[in-house]
């Protein structure tokens, strides 16, 4: 089934088709400058966010009155992408204890994960209802914790720096002599911090004035030293702490026993320090809170994750609260009927315990799985790509985190940012791109230019990972955007059977602002060898493009014979008596002369291959700019336009290209002797439109 996306208006491209196969990976191969890129934020754009197609508006109708607007128009109905972009790769950290910041979401919450938790979470629900039945738990939770700070502790008990030793000795209840009529805004409890605060600055702005900085009437210096005791007495910090713990017990005081609760009330009240058998009793409240509290958070956040490694029955059990035994201090009506209650759910769930440890059991088993499923895939990778480096995935708090090692230690790495190379970082992030993609289920995926800065090895090492594993993009809609021909090699051609056909190819350029693409098939992808044989053969294709291909062919098999050397002064349109031998050392910075012999052998075994060649009368051809011309402006065949290009400025003095632009003609399109497979150049547009534009403008100035 095929998805047809159309795109206009978006950058250098206003109009164009892509097709895509569901269920396949679609190659897009294309030189620099086609509009990939475009193409790939487009796509994404359109389905995702239409509001962000105004970002890929034309420069050319930008700030004007145009109506020409960015739009994607898509066939079939997709509703999420993911892609793999220079955008993604920015964005990768490699945090300092995992490679990847949502390792547990992407490698171990497999659907087969997520529906024995669900289990799990059901037949642990009941002790989780208490908490939904009861509003206040988390408040009361909240509530001793801060109660529990308050009475800060060291080795030798209370210590003398905690909130309620501070507060007891605040003068929060014992005003000191003088400031008795002050003592109705100190012992609000709602006002007194603000108060404090007000006279405090008041206090501040009353030292070089005599009038009363609240209601500048005179003030006498018996009122000034009255300002002042307060600043001197109070600190409202200590005031705010310990208001604090006077409305927690007051809210709490229902959970205390009657004899704790008048105990705490007592000791708030004192208007001098703590005794020590009075700190000696904060010290036993604060452990019987401490201990009540973890057995509260406990049951609040039971799950599979505090339960997979422990005796499940016993780990349990060990949940009920004995307020008897425990927590005397805490022995309340209240408190015993939300002990009570919890005790009574847990009950419940252990009727239920052989149900639960079997799901528990095949949750850790399917989470072994996992584990060794990803790690050994991923390894595989590294080891086949030649990295120097393991994954793996160990538990640490109750959660599962990539950690990456070096295969000569056992040391984990926490900082692969500054061990690992721009390469290596590159790698790492196209494979967990897939993973976590993978775990995103995305409708589409979109690779943009993923793996051109690779070497072959890792390249192909990449693509079976990415796209012949089982647990890979295998059998997903998948783009991949590239100016690399490889991929398209290795899966169309060479291992197309190991792809499992499920591999399209297309060439895709832009040619007036017009994307075009162009299926490529396992026959489109040719040796030079059999290009050059079907061009010399053919009875339609123009003589001098025949002649252009034969000497190509000779350097694409570093063939420097008598046919190259013969072909190469043709090309350069040199008459028999004017040839030269570029095989043989200058002599005063001139080529010697091509001997006769080896010109005529050259001709002659030209002629095996093309058996009416003839060299005077090609030579007047090649020398015919108008000629040459016309047959530049003919010809669609973007490497031969270049070459062609070449020939007909060599001794022209009308114009003079830029070295810049003659290193690409008299380089980059010279000779590529590396490349085994290509696509023909008579059928695919493989030369930068950019290239051939300038080209055009010299040609029309002859």
């Amino acid at each position: 089934m095929q998805n047809i996306i159309e795109i206009k208006n978006c950058n250098n491209i206003d109009e164009g088709k892509i097709t895509l196969e569901i269920n396949k990976l679609n190659i897009k191969y294309g030189i620099n400058g086609t509009g990939k890129s475009t193409i790939a934020k487009a796509i994404k754009y359109g389905i995702e966010s239409p509001n962000k197609l105004k970002e890929l508006t034309p420069f050319k109708v930008k700030n004007t009155a145009s109506e020409i607007k960015p739009e994607v128009i898509i066939s079939q109905d997709i509703k999420s992408v993911f892609i793999f972009n220079e955008e993604y790769l920015s964005q990768f950290v490699y945090r300092e204890d995992e490679l990847i910041s949502n390792s547990f979401e992407i490698f171990i919450q497999t659907p087969n994960y997520l529906e024995t938790e669900r289990k799990i979470e059901q037949q642990l629900e009941t002790i989780k209802k208490v908490f939904l039945a009861n509003n206040e738990l988390d408040k009361i939770i909240l509530d001793f914790e801060n109660l529990s700070k308050s009475f800060k502790t060291t080795k030798d008990g209370l210590s003398d720096a905690s909130a309620i030793s501070k507060g007891v000795k605040s003068k929060f209840y014992d005003v000191p002599e003088g400031l008795e009529e002050y003592k109705p805004f100190i012992q609000n409890k709602e006002t007194c911090v603000s108060w404090l605060e007000w006279q405090m600055k008041g206090n501040d702005f009353s030292k070089d004035h005599d009038s009363c900085p609240y209601c500048v009437s005179a003030t006498d210096e018996s009122r000034k030293v009255k300002i002042k005791a307060i600043s001197e007495n109070y600190d409202k910090n200590v005031i705010k702490n310990f208001i604090e713990i006077i409305r927690v017990l007051e809210d709490l005081g229902d959970y205390f026993s009657s004899a704790s609760k008048n105990k705490l009330k007592e000791i708030t009240k004192k208007t001098e320090g703590l005794l020590p058998e009075e700190k000696t009793y904060l010290v036993t409240i604060k452990g019987q809170i401490d201990s009540f509290l973890q057995r509260l958070k406990n049951l609040r956040e039971i799950s599979f994750n505090n339960l997979k490694d422990e005796k499940i029955k016993e780990k349990i059990e060990d949940l009920k609260i004995k307020i008897d035994e425990s927590f005397d201090k805490l022995k309340s009506d209240k408190t015993e009927k939300i002990v009570e209650e919890f005790n009574k759910s847990i009950d419940t769930t252990l009727e239920q315990i052989i149900e639960l440890q079997r799901n528990i059991g095949i949750q850790n088993t399917e989470i072994k799985k996992s584990i060794e499923k990803n790690q050994k895939n991923i390894n595989n990778f590294l080891k086949k790509a030649g990295y120097q480096y393991e994954v793996l995935i160990p538990s640490e708090d109750r959660s599962y985190k990539l950690k990456l090692k070096h295969i000569e230690s056992d040391e984990k790495i926490s900082k692969g940012n500054q061990y690992l190379s721009f390469g290596e970082k590159n790698a790492f992030a196209l494979v967990l791109f897939m993973y976590e993609a993978l775990s995103k289920k995305a409708d589409l995926i979109i690779l943009d230019d993923p793996i051109s800065s690779f070497d072959k090895n890792k390249k192909y090492a990449i693509m079976d990972m990415l796209f012949r594993e089982d647990n890979s993009f295998k059998g997903k809609t998948v783009l991949m955007l590239t100016h690399d021909i490889e991929p398209i090699i290795d899966s169309v051609k060479v291992l197309h059977q190991k792809f499992g056909n499920l591999t399209n190819a297309y060439f895709i350029h832009t040619k007036n602002n017009q994307i075009q693409e162009l299926a490529i098939t396992k026959n489109d992808l040719l040796s030079f060898s059999q290009i050059c044989n079907q061009i010399t053969s053919s009875g339609i294709i123009n003589e001098i493009i025949k002649m252009i291909y034969l000497r190509r062919y000779y350097e694409s098999i570093d063939d420097k014979s008598n046919e190259y050397e013969v072909l190469s002064n043709l090309l350069h349109k040199r008459s028999k008596e004017e040839a030269t031998d570029q095989r043989k050392e200058k002599i005063a910075d001139q080529y010697q002369q091509l001997s006769d012999d080896d010109f005529n052998n050259g001709i002659n075994g030209i002629q095996n291959k093309i058996a009416n060649f003839d060299y005077n009368s090609l030579l007047n051809k090649f020398k015919d700019n108008p000629q040459l011309i016309s047959l530049y402006k003919q010809t669609n065949d973007s490497f031969a336009k270049i070459i062609l290009f070449r020939i007909i400025i060599d001794g022209e003095d009308k114009i003079s290209p830029d070295d810049v632009f003659m290193k690409f003609i008299n380089e980059v399109y010279h000779i590529e002797n590396e490349l085994l497979f290509q696509l023909d150049p008579m059928k695919y547009d493989i030369a930068p439109q950019f290239i051939l534009n300038r080209c055009d403008e010299f040609i029309n100035g002859l």
